[in-house]
């Protein structure tokens, strides 16, 4: 039962596979370079034996009965070609075992190439020779293309024998390959190149049947012309005649000889021109005397009978030939009445009934009756040109031979290219081709449809065997060799490549457990130095809090300059201090990709007028200038995150005044638009500072690095602003540049793409120096404060304090609550991380309460960032002031929302 079923899976195997490959099967018949059968069929056969040849023999015998190349071939070539099928897989086990040291170990390339060649080009040629010998045999057919299809079928059944046996051998367990692990890379690979390879050679090979195709019919071209100039020129004959006997009524034999040899000596091989008039019976004696007095051999009206020719018997009308030119080979036909010949008088009726050309069907003529190859093509003749019926003076004719006219078109233009047909009714048809020819299966086959007179005829065309013999091209069968030498050195290389990896895993596992850990171990550490900055700095804003708030509180009430004069220091040192906080904070936020861009409309030349207001006196301090210098459309309106490109800017600057001691620094700006809906800013930081080296340009912009330590001593600094500013304004889908030379100065060039936007009207909030010329009561305005720190409680209290403005404390959400239900303050100061009930709970409670909803709420905290923004603009809050905070900060506040 298992051989059964071995029969019967090899059967359908190789019967779909054949018909797989003989989808693309050669022009010539018989063979196709894509055949995978071959491989796939020694590959079965190496694994389970003789059975699946049973079944390649049977299959081949199916086949071969439903293909239309053996249609022509003897019956027992089926059974011959058949069993060679199997010669190939035979004969590769064969050498297989005599030659080969089993089982072949496929990590070893040499006993790998050495298997591959036995099964491929080894056993494929051995095989293929016995069916080229064969095919010689039986077949009629060139020795080019005999070599050709012998070629096509090695090269096809060693590519799939080279590629698919050793998929096989790969899947199973088997004595004669060596089992591999992670052999499905070698298979895929395997597969994808044979897919490529033929894909190749069947897009090049196809191209160039087109190319033939179309070359074929352009070589039918001047034939099918010719044809149609001969048919013109034929027309043109009859045209001449009838105007010979419209112009005379007594023409004469003589005549007739002197006009036709004029115009019929022409390159147009025509057989006779003829006149043939119209006689009444009454006039029968009179015609066939005329025949007597030109001393003409039969002198008697004739009528064509299955006998031959007899004298006609007496009739109403006769139409007889009567001047035929050349007279030699035609003179039998002379009195012939047409009127009764037993096939053209049909002809000469039509000619008559619609006064134009008819063409005969084939027919034999009288003085040639064995040949039946004659066209006759008539004419109607009248006296007048109004055709009237009794006008009708008789016919004149052109005869001509097919089998001639064509014959010697195609000896101007077809040798050798192809072989025609030509057909116009049932039975009239003429082909070039002998018997055997026309049995013959050609190529390339073209037809062309064509007026003949009044018939509807049709030339064929077919290609011969020197002409298909140009499809023939070698180089194609090149391309297949060099792909599949390729294809073998992939499949190789990858298996060895799988094969080496193997052998490398377990040493690879062990040294990416290892990573793994300490990988682990790192990326733990990173967060927890990204989480200890990030609370760190938080945690410093409190104390600094405390510090910068006492400190500018403290000189704001003494009056004692020494006081003071420590105060200022105080407060610079806060500040740096503040600056050096903000830095670690984005650095770590970066560092972790939590750092994220708002975007909001904002004016560029507005933001670095106010960043060069707050840094002028720094410059001032070190007689420095600070100037600026913006084009107009410095002045265009973007989207984009306004804080963060004043930081740029703040940082820019600062650094050109921390080193540039003589001189000064300018800033000049320019906006320019980049597309439909982005602009490019441009913004150049010079200065008349120390300048830089070329060697240390490049890392400066890297974090807490700055161009030398002997730098960091003398001007102080972390160096992380440039590294901030890069990243920055990478964000911003943009870059910054450098140009500097050692005591000349530096020019610090960055480039921006934000978003286009149309200018908007920001909220009425008086600018710091308005602020601070503006004298606003704030006696009747009532601030609650929500905020757990006591230190800071007591800050806002007294910065309320001093701008006249009442205020309330509360130490949590829940406090303030209770506070709300009997009291109603014109603002609420809401500091966001506390204990009990957080900012962010206590504020929603407020904003959807009916009675509270109106209140303007302030967010006052350590660290404001977007998504606490994203939060509080849900809730309705727009205002945000950041610890440590200033009190211009409380008074912009305070300032917007007083009544």
């Amino acid at each position: 039962m298992k051989q059964v079923l071995l029969v019967l899976t090899s059967f359908c195997i190789h019967f779909l596979l054949v018909k797989l490959g003989t989808s693309f099967t050669l022009p010539f018949g018989y063979v196709s370079i894509i055949w995978p059968a071959s491989g796939v069929i020694l590959g079965m056969y190496l694994l389970f034996g003789r059975s699946v040849l049973v079944g390649v023999i049977l299959s081949s015998i199916f086949t071969m009965t439903q293909d239309t190349d053996f249609d022509s071939l003897p019956s027992y070539s089926i059974f011959i070609f058949s069993t060679i099928s199997i010669l190939q897989p035979v004969f590769s086990k064969f050498l297989i075992t005599h030659f080969c040291a089993l089982p072949i170990n496929i990590n070893k390339p040499k006993k790998t190439l050495n298997f591959l060649l036995l099964t491929g080009p080894v056993a494929s040629l051995a095989s293929n020779l016995v069916f080229v010998a064969c095919l010689w045999f039986i077949v009629d057919i060139d020795v080019t293309t005999l070599t050709y299809i012998g070629v096509v079928k090695w090269i096809g059944d060693t590519i799939s024998v080279v590629f698919f046996t050793p998929i096989f051998l790969f899947l199973y367990k088997n004595k004669f390959v060596k089992k591999a692990r992670h052999t499905l890379p070698s298979i895929l690979t395997s597969v994808c190149c044979f897919l490529l390879v033929s894909f190749i050679f069947l897009l090049v090979t196809n191209d160039d049947y087109e190319d033939k195709k179309v070359s074929f019919v352009r070589t039918t071209q001047p034939f099918i012309e010719q044809f149609n100039i001969t048919q013109a020129k034929i027309k043109h004959h009859l045209k001449s005649l009838d105007g010979l006997f419209q112009a005379s009524t007594d023409v004469t034999r003589n005549d007739f000889y002197k006009f036709t040899n004029k115009i019929s000596n022409t390159d147009t091989k025509i057989r006779g021109l003829a006149w043939l008039p119209y006689i009444h019976g009454d006039d029968r004696a009179k015609f066939e005397s005329l025949l007597q007095k030109e001393m003409l051999t039969d002198i008697h009206i004739k009528k064509l009978t299955d006998k031959g020719l007899v004298v006609a018997p007496e009739q109403s009308l006769y139409i007889p030939i009567y001047f035929v030119e050349p007279l030699d080979i035609n003179r039998a036909a002379i009195g012939l009445d047409i009127s009764t010949h037993p096939i053209v008088s049909e002809t000469v009726i039509k000619a008559i009934n619609t006064k134009s050309y008819a063409l005969s069907p084939l027919t034999s003529l009288a003085q040639q009756p064995t040949k039946r190859t004659s066209m006759i093509v008539y004419y109607p003749i009248y006296t007048t040109d109004l055709q009237a019926a009794e006008d009708f003076m008789g016919l004149v004719e052109v005869v001509f031979e097919i089998n001639v006219l064509l014959s010697d078109i195609y000896n101007q233009y077809g040798v050798d290219e192809f072989t025609y047909k030509f057909n116009y009714e049932k039975d009239s048809i003429y082909s070039q081709n002998s018997q055997n020819d026309q049995n013959r299966h050609s190529l390339f086959t073209h037809s062309v449809d064509i007026d003949m007179f009044d018939k509807k005829a049709q030339l064929s065309f077919s290609s011969t065997p020197d002409f298909e013999r140009s499809l023939i091209n070698w180089g194609y069968l090149s391309i297949m060799v060099a792909g599949c030498i390729i294809g073998v050195i992939c499949v190789m290389f990858v298996f060895f490549i799988v094969t080496f990896k193997s052998s490398l895993t377990r040493k690879v596992n062990e040294g990416t457990a290892e990573l793994l850990n300490k990988n682990n171990e790192l990326q733990a550490a990173n967060e927890a130095k990204n989480l200890f900055l990030a609370n760190i700095s938080h945690e410093y804003r409190t104390p600094l809090n405390a510090i910068m708030g006492f400190t500018e509180i403290a000189k704001r009430e003494t009056s004692d300059n020494v006081a003071k004069d420590y105060l200022s220091k105080i407060d610079n040192a806060s500040n740096i201090l503040l600056n050096i906080v903000n830095d670690v904070l984005d650095l770590s936020k970066m560092q972790a990709g939590e750092f994220t861009l708002e975007s909001i409309a904002f004016k560029p030349s507005e933001v670095t007028k106010s960043v060069i207001e707050m840094l002028n006196k720094n410059a001032n301090e070190k007689s420095i200038t600070l100037t600026c210098e913006f084009c107009s459309s410095f002045d265009l309106w973007v989207n984009g995150d306004e804080l963060r490109f004043k930081q740029i800017i703040i940082n820019l600057i600062n650094n050109a005044i921390k080193f540039t001691s003589s001189g000064g620094v300018k800033v000049w700006g320019e906006c320019i638009d980049d597309s439909d809906d982005t602009r490019c800013l441009i913004v150049k930081v010079i200065d008349t500072g120390i300048g830089i080296k070329l060697e240390d340009q490049e890392r400066l912009f890297t974090s807490f690095a700055q161009a030398e330590s002997s730098t960091t001593r003398k001007y102080g600094g972390t160096g992380l602003g440039l590294s901030i500013v890069k990243q920055l304004c990478a964000l911003m889908d943009g870059d910054i540049q450098l140009i500097s030379e050692v005591g000349q100065g530096s020019e610090f060039i960055i480039r921006l793409k934000l978003g286009k936007s149309t200018p908007v009207d920001k909220q009425n909030v008086p600018a710091k120096n308005e602020l601070d010329n503006q004298k606003i009561d704030f006696s009747n305005m009532n601030v609650l404060v929500v905020e757990d720190n006591k230190v800071n409680q007591m800050i806002v209290q007294k910065q309320l304090s001093s701008l006249g403005a009442k205020s309330d404390l509360a130490g949590d959400g829940q406090e303030a609550l209770d506070y709300l239900a009997d009291n109603m303050p014109d603002i609420i100061l809401m500091d966001i991380q506390m204990p009990n009930m957080d900012g962010f709970t206590a504020s929603h409670k407020i904003k959807h309460d009916s009675r509270l909803e109106h209140i303007p709420i302030v967010i006052l905290s350590a660290s404001v960032g977007k998504e606490d923004r994203d939060k509080a603009s849900a809730l309705g809050i727009f205002d945000f002031i950041n610890k440590p905070f200033k009190q211009a900060d409380l008074l912009r506040v305070l300032t917007k929302h007083a009544v």
